[in-house]
């Protein structure tokens, strides 16, 4: 089958934003979504399972902790609590601490609002995302990925395990091709988003038998 075949299963069966998965909507570009965003890029940098990163990022919605006020206000206890039942019992003391730290962070810094970070150039803002504490640049590319959705410095991109799965799926890896298959911006995010879980996940089989 074609690169477009390929592009379209992707989308149709994979394509679901992390950002979705956790509950966050990007696409309204307001400081509460993708704050929330932010803390799930957070988890998803970590050493652990994507499926349990989600878990733990819906969980902390689910309790009002995905919110600046809603980490600064509860206790350590309450935040290590829903961390922990959520798959991060090992990490949930250090998880903790660096949502806690970032929420903290955005506020001083960013005035609550990460849209306050912006600058024409992607590596400056990305070097101000990893000032939340425990994201890394791991964690920045991943914001970035979903972000480009309403931030147009990140747009268009595709890069980390994105990228390793186009390859291995037989596709190119060049932006602008990958963007006309796509046929619009939002699409373009998808695949991304679905290379990326293609690549952590496996490939789902109608995507493997466009492959073929």
């Amino acid at each position: 089958m074609s690169q477009q075949d390929i592009v379209d299963a992707l989308i149709a069966d994979q394509g679901v934003l992390f950002s979705e998965e956790i509950g966050a909507n990007i696409a309204r570009d307001t400081p509460q979504e993708l704050f929330h965003w932010l803390i799930g890029c957070l988890l998803l940098a970590a050493r652990i399972s994507s499926d349990l990163a989600v878990q733990a990022a819906s969980a902390l919605r689910a309790e009002g902790l995905h919110k600046i006020d809603g980490l600064l206000d509860a206790d350590d206890v309450t935040v290590m609590r829903c961390l922990g039942e959520n798959g991060y019992k090992r990490y949930d003391g250090v998880a903790t601490d660096y949502l806690k730290s970032t929420a903290a962070i955005i506020r001083e810094r960013y005035d609550d609002d990460l849209r306050n970070m912006l600058d024409d150039d992607a590596d400056t803002v990305l070097a101000r995302l990893t000032e939340a504490k425990g994201l890394g640049d791991m964690g920045a590319q991943i914001f970035a990925r979903e972000a480009q959705l309403v931030w147009d410095v990140f747009y268009p991109r595709l890069d980390g395990p994105a990228e390793q799965a186009a390859g291995k799926l037989g596709l190119t890896t060049d932006h602008g091709a990958l963007v006309s298959m796509a046929g619009s911006r939002e699409r373009f995010v998808r695949l991304t988003a679905a290379l990326t879980r293609a690549q952590l996940r496996g490939a789902g089989d109608r995507v493997e038998q466009a492959a073929d």
